[in-house]
């Protein structure tokens, strides 16, 4: 869907029921909570002020959170924006998924079926426009997207939104700071799905939407949070400056850029000149070079995979041999180790490794030529017979022609269309009938993955659900099952499944994803497809 993609920046060349009652926020520093202890050296003052110039590898699309899609969008607006709850994004990659903490709510309660979830709001807090948040923005917020008989009500946003609240049953004020969610029936993962980057639950100001409309909200977007928006011009940068009436702990910059870099070789140049701060997206064989050059080259998993997803009307990908066939002529380990430079690792199942379901031995199939070969043969298919084409968006380019040769060795002609984001997201609802795979890059960390997955690329985009079978009873149950272990072990059958049945093709993970240069200090890469800014400043 609007799939974060993390653009793999190929070459130089080319490019965790959750917790359901309040957790205590002495326990979360990085959140920059108020009245908490700081250990703060002396110099902290000079910590303050400056810009941060980040380099993006994507244009953002809009700035509306129940329209955007992409997680270089997110990145930006999730600065703007608040949820609920949040993730603690201090957390480094290596110590595993970011607990959920406070947001815009200080404590919450469930219900023992998780079908009730009730969230006590934050007194005091505004918007960027002067106006107060409470329970009536909350309830305004949500009834946008979810009440046709409401008088802002926007279909546009009911589509993208309907994956997380298309089962709500209603949304309730019971005081000025207290707001009730009701679900018709038990939503697990409610709580992991607020601060996601995908159908994004940050609050917006209710003036601000009557005021500019529901598509000028993303051209004047009003939040609560640590940074307020400044400017956009397209193609070119984003300006944020800091939010100085916020809840949190005072951010120590003082105005975010971020500057969409398409170009790898380009971002590097930028990087290494000093004009930007930190690079998004750092091409595989520029990551020994800027290491040896004293910037950091963040060793990181991610929430993100790059895989692929089949179009299972095409009449040759809709046979399972092959599916099969296509997986297992795919050399997933030299791709990683000669085109990335080994700055990946080969991924064999959908679910990535900073998710909660993961399984390091579930795997699909492995490499092996002779059996692809075979397998078209017993399907009776003459090499070369097969052919169809894989769609993409440039940054992934490389790594798909790659895909191309790796087929070509075993009769499978491949034909390559490439285009920018944007125009490629925007094609991908209606595939073309010749066309077999499509790239996608993005991942969830709660178990819920699979189900979205589902959802969107094989019933979706895909149009598979009578090719790909015995998997939805499976999915709906783990869906609802607040026993954390039972829905864990329905999960793994979900995923067993679809690895048999080759519902995907899954390539590899990025861990050297981020760059940065000396002068930042503070920046953490969480096992998350986001950053949180707001603890990291410049050295003089």
């Amino acid at each position: 869907m609007k799939n974060n993609q993390f653009s793999s920046g190929i070459s130089l060349s080319r490019r965790k029921l959750l917790q359901l009652t309040a957790i205590s926020t002495t326990l979360f520093m990085g959140l920059g909570l108020p009245g908490l202890s700081f250990a703060e050296d002396g110099d902290e003052k000079s910590r303050y002020g400056k810009t941060l110039i980040i380099g993006q590898a994507l244009e953002p699309t809009i700035y509306d959170p129940n329209r955007q899609y992409s997680y270089e969008t997110y990145r930006v607006d999730k600065h703007i924006y608040e949820s609920l709850v949040a993730e603690d994004l201090s957390v480094p990659a290596a110590k595993g998924t970011p607990p959920i903490v406070p947001g815009l709510a200080t404590h919450w309660d469930v219900n023992d079926n998780a079908t009730v979830y009730t969230f006590h709001l934050r007194e005091g807090v505004k918007f960027h426009d002067g106006t107060p948040f409470d329970a009536e923005a909350v309830r305004f917020n949500v009834r946008r997207f979810t009440d046709p008989q409401f008088e802002f009500f926007d279909a546009r946003s009911q589509a993208t939104m309907a994956q997380v609240y298309r089962d709500l049953k209603a949304i309730e004020v019971i005081d000025p700071l207290t707001v009730r969610y009701t679900f018709n029936q038990p939503f697990p993962d409610f709580l992991r799905f607020l601060p996601q980057g995908n159908w994004v639950s940050g609050i917006f100001s209710p003036a601000a939407l009557k005021k500019w409309g529901q598509d000028g909200l993303a051209e004047h977007p009003t939040g609560t949070g640590p940074y307020r928006f400044v400017l956009r011009v397209r193609n070119d940068r984003t300006e944020l400056v800091r939010n100085d009436d916020w809840w949190g702990k005072k951010p120590y910059m003082e105005r975010l850029i971020f500057r969409p870099i398409l170009d790898g070789s380009t971002g590097v140049s930028a990087l290494q000149s000093g004009q930007v701060d930190i690079l998004s997206r750092t091409p595989t064989d520029a990551v020994d070079l800027l290491s040896q050059s004293g910037y950091t080259v963040h060793n990181s998993t991610e929430a993100n995979q790059l895989f692929l997803g089949w179009n299972f009307a095409n009449k040759y990908t809709r046979q399972l041999a092959v599916r099969q066939a296509v997986i297992k002529a795919i050399n997933r380990e030299e791709l990683v180790k000669s085109l990335l430079n080994g700055h990946a690792v080969a991924s064999y199942s959908i679910l990535n490794r900073s998710n909660e379901a993961f399984l390091a031995e579930q795997k699909d199939y492995t490499y092996d030529p002779e059996g692809a070969k075979k397998l078209l043969a017993d399907a009776g298919y003459q090499p070369g017979e097969v052919s169809f084409t894989i769609i993409t968006y440039d940054q992934n380019q490389p790594v798909i022609e790659w895909i191309q040769r790796d087929l070509s060795k075993v009769g499978i002609t491949v034909k390559v269309v490439s285009q920018e984001w944007i125009t490629y997201s925007s094609h991908l609802a209606n595939l073309a009938d010749d066309t077999g795979l499509f790239t996608m890059e993005w991942g969830l960390i709660t178990p819920q993955w699979l189900n979205v997955a589902w959802k969107n690329y094989v019933v979706s985009r895909g149009k598979g659900e009578k090719v790909i079978t015995g998997v939805e009873p499976l999915i709906a149950e783990a869906s609802v099952t607040t026993d954390r272990q039972k829905a864990l072990t329905l999960w793994h059958q979900v995923n067993q499944q679809f690895q048999q049945q080759a519902a995907f093709v899954p390539l590899l993970e990025l861990n050297r994803v981020f760059t940065s240069s000396p002068a930042v200090q503070g920046f953490n890469v969480p096992a998350q497809n986001f950053y949180d800014l707001t603890r990291v400043w410049l050295k003089p």
